[in-house]
């Protein structure tokens, strides 16, 4: 075998292990650990394979075990994906407050001044004349 695939499979299996280090050190805390797993477990099939081709010469068995690779790729992509898709939702679901609510400079003169809540703070609760930047010591 060659220095450089000796070299490349040190490193995808050092990369491998630590992508699982915060499975087996932090498994109570980690979410999607099943994810995690399944992506060094891609990583590890997918180093297998590089050595099965370069360095046994085998090409076709090589690339079978990058399809293997792929499809743990594919499943860990959905095991970090899946609270997110909906399927049949066919969109993007619209919020109603959010459609009832004119938008635009126009919608502007439509809310009321009871609607603002004062305590949430913003450029309508800054007193005037005060500069940020004087009284916080971020300046000069």
């Amino acid at each position: 075998m060659s220095r450089v695939l000796v070299a490349q499979t040190v490193v995808l299996v050092a990369i491998s292990l630590a992508i699982l280090y915060p499975v087996v050190a932090y498994a109570r805390t980690l979410l999607y650990t099943e994810a995690v797993t399944m992506l060094a477990t891609s990583l590890l099939v997918f180093t297998a394979g590089s050595i099965v081709e370069e360095g046994l010469g085998m090409v076709t068995a090589s690339e079978g075990i990058y399809l293997l690779s792929a499809l743990c790729f594919a499943a860990a992509t959905w095991l970090f994906a899946r609270e997110f898709v909906r399927p049949g939702s066919g969109g993007f679901d619209v919020d109603d407050t959010a459609s009832r609510a004119s938008t635009g400079f126009d919608g502007a003169a439509d809310v009321d001044a009871g609607d603002i809540d004062a305590s949430k703070g913003g450029f309508s609760s800054a007193p005037q004349g005060v500069d940020s930047t004087t009284e916080g010591g971020d300046g000069e």
